[in-house]
């Protein structure tokens, strides 16, 4: 009994954390089925497609959690030597489940960064062509693709890999510690993704040059409903996968576990834990 109800209370805080995703698809269904076209589809056909690219963008962006271990084990390489090493600060350490980060920030950190790298790879897709796209081939194509379909799920890849590793060593506090000069950094600033947010957004609507300002922002508009629902999911599983495979990552990392004790970030190891030891006098 009491497993069936802590099953039951694993499922009841998930279906919350994901609420908003599906509230929203479930809103676009109606809309686009019943009422008028609405992201690009109109009738009962809707049903299908929206679910099935809700689903597709789910299973592309949530993939690449399976590759974390992996990204760890380089990054350890990558960031530490015999003058850094990477450290776990536990005041830093946040794998709870937030409204406001995984309902509101990240979403559009990836919705942002999909239309920057979208953006960007149009630019150079037209230089290549030496000729620039007409908006409709920009929205979503009424039939089916492979160039297309290949091209933006190696975009969506490439997003949730990048969103995926930086979030992971955000969520668990992973820092770079100096053995030299005693500092402690950070290995991507959360506010860094701000500026994709703006400029993926700026970026996209450029490209509907040919159209009304009104117009463009509808445009935008759509496709932002579009991928707000798998990224709202996908920034819950990611915060489901840290919380299961914590230890695997911080083994990977081999990152020593911290607490920074005062304003002037004194590093003190956090007792009971077993890791690499940092040098005498850092603590």
């Amino acid at each position: 009994m009491t497993m069936l109800l802590s099953g039951e209370k694993i499922r009841s805080k998930f279906g919350w954390a994901v609420s908003p995703a599906l509230i929203l698809l479930l809103i676009t269904l109606v809309v686009s089925a019943f009422i008028v076209k609405f992201t690009f589809i109109f009738g009962l056909k809707a049903l299908g497609t929206i679910s099935f690219r809700f689903g597709r963008l789910l299973i592309v962006l949530a993939f690449p959690l399976f590759l974390l271990p992996g990204l760890s084990s380089v990054a350890q390489k990558v960031f530490a030597s015999s003058n850094r090493q990477l450290i776990q600060v536990q005041t830093d350490r946040d794998l709870d489940i937030h409204p406001l980060k995984t309902w509101v920030l990240r979403p559009f950190q990836g919705i942002g960064l999909a239309m920057l790298m979208a953006t960007k790879f149009l630019v150079v897709l037209q230089i290549y062509r030496g000729e620039f796209f007409p908006s409709q081939e920009i929205l979503p194509p009424h039939q089916f693709s492979l160039e297309r379909f290949l091209s933006t799920t190696a975009l969506a890849v490439g997003v949730s890999i990048l969103l995926s590793f930086l979030w992971t060593l955000d969520d668990l506090g992973i820092r770079i510690f100096n053995r030299k000069n005693k500092e402690v950094r950070m290995v991507g600033k959360y506010i860094g993704f701000l500026l994709p947010i703006f400029f993926g957004f700026y970026g996209l609507v450029g490209l509907f040059e040919g159209n009304h300002q009104v117009l463009a922002m509808l445009y935008v508009g759509q496709m932002v409903i579009i991928l707000y629902p798998p990224f709202q999911v996908f920034a819950v599983l990611h915060a489901r996968y840290l919380q299961d495979k914590e230890s695997i990552l911080i083994a990977r990392l081999k990152a020593v576990p911290v607490r920074i004790l005062d304003e002037e970030e004194k590093i003190s190891i956090v007792p009971g834990i077993p890791g690499p030891s940092l040098p005498k006098g850092d603590s």
